[in-house]
C-alpha cells in the first residue's frame, strides 16, 4: 500500500476518531473529577442508545411511509 493510500484512510477516518476520543476523555473527566459512579454513566448511555434507535425507528416509518404514499 502506498503512502498516498494511508494519507488517504487517515484523512478519512480523523475526525470520527477525534470525536470518539474526545468523547471517551469527557466521560471519563465527569467520573475522576466529579466522582460520578459508572453505573449512572452506563444507564445515561443506555438511555441516549435507545433513545436514538427509537429516532431511527421513528424515520424509518416515516420514509416508508412517504414511499407508500407516493406510490
Amino acid at each position: 500500500m502506498a503512502i498516498n493510500q494511508y494519507i488517504k484512510a487517515y484523512k478519512r477516518y480523523r475526525t470520527p476518531v477525534l470525536a470518539v476520543l474526545a468523547t471517551v476523555m469527557l466521560v471519563c473527566s465527569a467520573v475522576w473529577s466529579f466522582n460520578v459512579p459508572w453505573r449512572d454513566i452506563a444507564e445515561y448511555f443506555l438511555l441516549c442508545v435507545l433513545g436514538v434507535a427509537f429516532i431511527a425507528l421513528l424515520a424509518a416509518a416515516l420514509v416508508f411511509t412517504i414511499n407508500k404514499i407516493r406510490g
